[in-house]
């Protein structure tokens, strides 16, 4: 078990009203125990800590601190929901505090890794390489609109995550910590995800009883273990699971209805369809609600909408110009085929993502399109140092917005378009 290091008993005696908040968050913040951080020193040791101040992290402010900056219905809305929230840490703290131990500190912080951005960008394809490319649309589908949805929500609602202290945070990153709670943008992915494997599992009439049952114990200990791991972890509470797995379901089952009602449609005969798909990501990007607090769950949203709208050009381009390109990866279980495949698809995405859209997207807006830099806005987002409160919400960079969504966008372009002549061409020439 993580080292931990003795709560001081001294209070914080610099006032939050310094900071511009209101005297509501001032007496919080003069209240709020000091707590020394407790920190991972090896792999098996993941991160853990307390705040050493509540209003650190986002939501926790009183009533008055989002009464002043909300709409009477959004404000309203959010104090339904919060009555589920506010007394939710104590019961937490011993539910956390009964099952602690080394090894589950270590498993639900690494399990939590299977919901995360990297796991996602790199693994999501990979069905691809295999001829499952309809799964991973699915999944690109109902993760993507689970982490818009969820993200909107928790930015709409401002609702807190369980407070800390009394609960421990458990994590690989404290980036995430930073965040609104409900819902559960895990628990929302988890449920989907499941829910589809079961059904392509129990659909697929090659698949044998045996295989039904091992994929079926898979996709339940895949959902249970993220959805688990967030209460574990002191990232989220009931009502946050409960909000969450609601997005999921939802999320699903508007993925299976809208495939099924749009089988035929042939998205290739309509020359608007690559310039609808760009406007409506970027539509529903910049009129994401505005959060109270800073919140930098935002960007995950830009992230897989970007990469919805990437697959659904992929698709206009693959069917206008009638190529097969990743539909000719057929099911195999050749392992030279498999590895050639997985080497050259993996290499390709990680050079697009990590070596080259970064400063081509960023040169194209500068300097072709005459994009103002204003990143600025999301490099004030850390509290200074010394802070007793987050930072207010002050917007997001334009030029981020489009610029990320431009950069994984790019992902399943270099899946879909790029992989199957590069595989062809080591095949030929290489290997």
């Amino acid at each position: 078990m993580p080292n931990e290091i003795e709560m001081t008993s001294n209070t914080a005696t610099t006032s939050a009203t310094a900071t511009g908040a209101n005297p509501d968050a001032a007496a919080i913040a003069a209240s709020t125990p000091m707590i020394t951080r407790i920190r991972s020193r090896s792999i098996s040791n993941p991160n853990e800590y307390t705040e050493k101040y509540v209003l650190l992290d986002p939501g926790n402010h009183p009533p008055a601190h989002f009464k002043m900056r909300m709409s009477p219905g959004r404000f309203s809305l959010r104090q339904t929901f919060a009555r589920f929230t506010d007394n939710q840490s104590p019961a937490l703290a011993r539910w956390q505090a009964r099952h602690r131990s080394a090894f589950n500190d270590v498993f639900f912080s690494y399990s939590a890794l299977l919901g995360s951005h990297t796991f996602y960008v790199l693994c999501l394809p990979l069905p691809c390489y295999m001829g499952g490319l309809e799964f991973t649309r699915d999944n690109v589908y109902i993760i993507g609109y689970s982490i818009y949805i969820s993200g909107w929500l928790k930015d709409y609602l401002c609702l807190p995550r369980p407070r800390s202290p009394p609960v421990h945070r458990i994590t690989l990153s404290e980036y995430t910590a930073k965040e609104y709670g409900a819902p559960s943008s895990h628990t929302a992915n988890a449920i989907g995800v499941c829910l589809l494997i079961l059904v392509d599992v129990f659909a697929n009439g090659a698949v044998s009883a045996w295989q039904k049952a091992l994929l079926t114990l898979v996709a339940l200990a895949y959902c249970v273990t993220l959805t688990l791991g967030r209460v574990y972890g002191g990232m989220h509470g009931l009502f946050d699971l409960a909000s969450g797995a609601a997005v999921g379901l939802v999320t699903f089952t508007a993925r299976m209805i809208l495939k099924n009602v749009f089988a035929d449609f042939n998205c290739g005969a309509f020359l608007w369809y690559p310039f609808l798909s760009i406007a409506w990501g970027l539509t529903i990007l910049f009129n994401h609600p505005a959060p109270v607090d800073v919140c930098p769950c935002f960007y995950d949203s830009v992230a897989f909408v970007g990469v919805i709208s990437g697959i659904e050009v992929c698709d206009w381009v693959i069917k206008y110009f009638g190529l097969s390109l990743v539909y000719s990866f057929g099911w195999t279980l050749d392992p030279a085929t498999l590895a050639r495949r997985l080497l050259v698809g993996v290499g390709i995405t990680v050079l697009w993502k990590y070596v080259v859209a970064k400063p081509l997207i960023y040169a194209f807006l500068f300097n072709v399109l005459g994009f103002e830099d204003d990143r600025d806005l999301d490099d004030d987002e850390a509290p200074e140092e010394g802070a007793h409160e987050c930072r207010l919400f002050r917007g997001n960079s334009n030029v981020n917005i489009v610029g990320r969504f431009f950069i994984y966008a790019g992902i399943p372009m270099s899946v879909l378009l790029l992989s199957a002549p590069c595989v062809d061409f080591v095949k030929t020439y290489v290997c």
